[in-house]
Order: structure tokens, then C-alpha cells, then sequence
């Protein structure tokens, strides 16, 4: 189970960024995803042993009782669903909570948030001026993704993967990124030509070498193939990428 350190807690109260969609940040800990809603109010989830674990940061109208809180939360107009709320470190303006979900839940509640739109919960009468906190779930299946790599290489940083000799995930994470911009300026209805000119080069000789063929590559996927949201399948192509020999690129 995850450690939940001092530096982890100031790393966190930190962030005062608004975003409303979800977006991949490391700590000591490991690689969350969080977003923020209209109050500065703020979810983040991690995964790890394919369950995935929740906190919830909420500003100034904190419920003021130190003992695990009883909540309901739910997605979407799906059923509402009993969890707690354990208090993991207050200040002046804001409180953590890590949420506990129900172990019934645990198995396909990701596959649920990211088939979903909005994910609330719900606070007893009298435990918290607002009777529920609400987040969109917009953006949340491409941080996924993300999130994924990031669990499996160390880090979606060029320059740390080149420290530390992780040669083929950097081929593969940046021409998986390249695939995915070409796939976007496709279905934008931008020509081969068009997707050459305005994707850069990476300054890595064993891609830029080989960059007309990778954009090339997503254009010749039949167009009714192609996916709604490219980087929503990121993951999948990624780990395709690794599963080929790489001496032979």
C-alpha cells in the first residue's frame, strides 16, 4: 500500500492551478491523475495492483469531524455507493482525505469513471456546506493512459529514460506520440504532407530518421478504423510498440 509522506501532503497543497480536465502528475509516491472543479476542489487517482486508489482534496468548507466519514458516491445517474472518508492532513484552506472504496466496487469501477461523464459524492446532512462535490470526468481516459505508462517505465520524461538506459520505451513513447498527433491531424482532415510539415522532430536520430514513415504509418489505417480519441488508446499502442523485437528498428 502506498505510503503517504510529508512531502506527498506539500506536494499537493501546492498545486492551486484550475483545470477541468484530468492530468498526470508524479510525486514521491508514484503518478497520480487529478482534476479540479468550479470550487478549486480537487480529485486524484493512482493505480496500482490494478486497483485504484482515491483522495480528495477539498478547500476551506472541509467537514470538521476527524473520524472516517460516512459518503455516498456514485458516476454518472448510476447507483449511489457507500464509501469513507479517512482524514489524512488538514490545514487552513484545505483538507486531504484518502477515499476508500467499497472492495465490491474495486475491480471495474475505472472502466466505469471512464465510460462516465461527472463523478460526485455525497456528504451526510450537517457534515459539509455543500450537500455533494462534483468533478468531470472529461480528459480522464487520455490521463489514464498516461498513468499507465508512467506506472510501467518509471517516467514519460525523455531525459530519464536516456539516465537510465530505457532506450526502447523512449522509441516507443515518443513515436507512439507522434502516431497519435498524426491520427489527430487526420481525422482534422490534414494531408500526409500537412502532418509532415507541422510535427517536429524529436532530436532523436533513430526516430527523426524514420519520422515520415511513423506519420505515414497512420495514414494508412483505413479512416472509418480510426479511433474517435487517438490518445485515448495510447497505452494499447505503447505496449504494442514494446512487445516487438527492438534490435530490429
Amino acid at each position: 500500500m502506498m505510503q503517504y509522506a510529508a512531502f506527498f501532503i506539500l506536494f499537493f497543497f501546492s498545486s492551486s492551478v484550475f483545470s477541468s480536465d484530468w492530468k498526470l502528475i508524479s510525486s514521491s509516491d508514484g503518478f497520480w491523475i487529478k482534476t479540479e472543479n468550479q470550487n478549486q476542489h480537487a480529485l486524484l487517482l493512482a493505480y496500482e495492483k490494478n486497483k485504484p486508489h482515491f483522495l480528495l482534496i477539498v478547500k476551506t468548507d472541509a467537514p470538521s469531524v476527524d473520524k472516517p466519514l460516512s459518503v455516498t458516491i456514485k458516476i454518472d445517474r448510476g447507483p449511489q455507493e457507500n464509501s469513507r472518508l479517512i482524514l489524512l492532513e488538514r490545514r487552513a484552506d484545505k483538507s486531504i482525505f484518502r477515499i476508500e472504496i467499497d472492495s465490491r466496487y474495486e475491480n471495474n469501477y475505472v472502466a466505469r469513471m471512464i465510460a462516465g461523464l461527472n463523478w460526485s459524492i455525497y456528504f451526510e446532512p450537517g457534515i459539509n456546506n455543500n450537500k455533494s462535490i462534483d468533478f468531470s470526468l472529461k480528459g480522464f481516459t487520455v490521463a489514464f493512459n498516461d498513468l499507465l505508462i508512467g506506472n510501467k517505465i518509471g517516467s514519460l520524461q525523455p531525459a530519464w529514460l536516456i539516465k537510465n538506459r530505457k532506450d526502447r520505451e523512449l522509441y516507443c513513447l515518443l513515436t507512439t506520440n507522434i502516431s497519435i498527433q498524426a491520427m489527430k491531424y487526420r481525422l482534422q482532415g490534414k494531408r500526409y504532407a500537412d502532418a509532415l510539415s507541422l510535427i517536429p522532430e524529436t532530436g532523436y536520430s533513430i526516430i527523426d530518421h524514420n519520422l515520415g514513415e511513423i506519420i505515414n504509418q497512420a495514414y494508412k489505417i483505413p479512416f472509418k478504423n480510426l479511433p474517435y480519441e487517438p490518445a485515448a488508446e495510447k497505452y494499447l499502442m505503447f505496449s504494442r510498440c514494446l512487445a516487438q523485437p527492438f534490435e530490429q528498428r
